[in-house]
């Protein structure tokens, strides 16, 4: 019994496609970076503790000090705090309003790198590399810091990578539009002439290249 294998999609794309995906992929990274970041900021305003990875930990960090140093955490939580005085609701609402607009830039960058050049990737990139240094800055390393870390990395090296493809989508030749000919029709019944129909090329019926020609 014969078996035959299924054909890799991969193998069947052009390289100007795979570059194209390499450079969406960077972007629906960038855009799960927004989702999930907003996501963990607005939880910690509710008080929970549960954090999603794939975001940047700037915008949390600034919602969980606003939440953190103006009083909103239970009171056993700054038992080891007896000179603790909570500070306003200022402070609380500029540091969401800061962890908002950042969230705001990266979600800019995302709908800019669409029609106006990987620049604004790159730029996506520059802030991101930022926000994981901040968090190593702010928690250090810590063995419960593993994935929160990997997912960094990996976000930061799709950019990378989307980047690369887009520097190389820009040194490929231009696509070349398909050739056309005007495909042959019987003369109708009511003795109008035929419309004249345009198809590519490349779907020409051999055989029309020898018809012979009427005299």
């Amino acid at each position: 019994m014969a078996f035959f294998k299924k054909p890799d999609a991969a193998a069947t794309l052009s390289e100007r496609d795979i570059l194209q995906n390499k450079y969406k992929n960077a972007r629906s990274n960038l855009l799960l970076v927004v989702i999930f970041s907003l996501i963990n900021s607005v939880m910690c305003l509710f008080g929970s503790s549960s954090y999603f990875l794939w975001s940047a930990s700037i915008p949390y960090y600034f919602t969980l000090y606003g939440m953190v140093y103006t009083g909103r955490f239970p009171a056993e939580y700054y038992a080891d705090w007896p000179d603790f005085v909570p500070m306003g609701d200022s402070y609380l609402a500029t540091m969401v309003t800061t962890a908002f607009v950042c969230i705001a830039v990266y979600l800019l960058f995302w709908f800019l790198s669409k029609k106006h050049g990987f620049g604004w990737i790159v730029a996506a990139l520059v802030f991101f590399v930022v926000d994981t240094l901040y968090m190593f800055y702010t928690s250090g390393f810590s063995a419960d810091m593993i994935l929160d870390i990997l997912f960094h990395v990996w976000v930061i090296v799709t950019l990378i990578m989307g980047i690369v493809a887009a520097l190389k989508l820009k040194k490929l030749p231009a696509e070349e539009a398909p050739q056309m000919y005007v495909a042959p029709q019987q003369m109708p019944f009511d003795g109008t002439l035929p419309q004249p129909v345009e198809v590519p090329y490349t779907q020409a019926p051999q055989e029309i290249a020898d018809t012979p020609k009427e005299d």
